[in-house]
């Protein structure tokens, strides 16, 4: 579950015409590789023991619960700290027939970031803007490319000055994400990430590489899974840098409408 500047903008499926609608094969649900009628996914991060590799102390930040509607659709995300308390939420707005209008997010119940997308009279998208703490337009986003899943292919970004920055480009096989480029004002790479799936569909392996004007750094981490649900859906995951140590574990908890159904 992918929730930053690419999950942002990854989550636009813009527009809400019978044209665009009918693209839209999948709900969130299956985009994300959830089985079953999924309500909601929780997950809490744990350290882990260095002297055992066993799963330690409970992270002190933080356990995410994200929510789906009775479609299929998500809704909302909710961050805790270790002591219960909301550190941040992110709610999402959508078009009446489900897909994708606006993200907002906030701390200690005040927006710090929101993204919002307008259409042209033909219901065709338009522009999507974003805006800082203070409500002011600092980014806005043009030229964005969907798949037939509505998931995110190509965008470019602007500042509030209209001055062009940077644009991003993923890859998916169908609607599995392979990875994301990103490029700044002059077409040079600035990031990019690859991804590699096991059969079941899930991550197994993230190359992120980072590049800056004096290094290019890359980071991999690996995943394994440990445990799945009667659905099939994972329940722990261990993630594992790139000297093959354990750094990491995840528990999910899942709550379901009905077990029997799936989306």
């Amino acid at each position: 579950m992918k929730k930053l500047l690419i999950i942002a903008v990854g989550a636009l499926i813009i527009s809400c015409n019978n044209k665009t609608e009918s693209k839209v094969k999948y709900s969130d649900l299956v985009n994300d590789n959830l089985k079953g009628d999924v309500a909601s996914v929780q997950e809490t991060p744990y350290k882990v023991d260095s002297a055992t590799g066993q799963i330690g102390a409970m992270d002190t930040c933080c356990v995410d619960k994200w929510d789906y509607n009775e479609k299929g659709f998500y809704t909302k995300t909710v961050s805790r700290n270790d002591k219960g308390e909301i550190s941040s939420e992110t709610e999402v707005s959508r078009f009446d027939n489900g897909l994708w209008k606006g993200t907002k997010n906030s701390k200690n119940g005040k927006v710090v970031f929101a993204m919002d997308s307008k259409l042209d009279d033909k219901g065709d998208y338009k522009v999507v803007e974003s805006t800082d703490s203070t409500g002011k337009r600092d980014y806005y986003y043009t030229d964005i490319a969907i798949n037939e899943y509505g998931q995110v292919l190509h965008w470019k970004q602007y500042d509030k000055d209209s001055v062009y920055r940077m644009e991003g480009e993923s890859k998916y096989d169908k609607n599995l994400w392979l990875g994301f480029t990103g490029k700044d004002s002059v077409g040079k790479m600035k990031s990019s990430t690859t991804v590699k799936y096991n059969d079941k569909g899930e991550d197994i392996e993230e190359s992120n590489t980072n590049v800056t004007k004096d290094s290019t750094t890359t980071h991999v981490t690996k995943y394994t899974y440990d445990t799945h649900d009667d659905m099939g859906n994972w329940t722990q995951r261990t993630e594992w840098n790139d000297k093959g140590k354990a750094v990491k574990i995840i528990k999910r908890e899942y709550t379901y409408r009905n077990k029997g159904t799936k989306k």
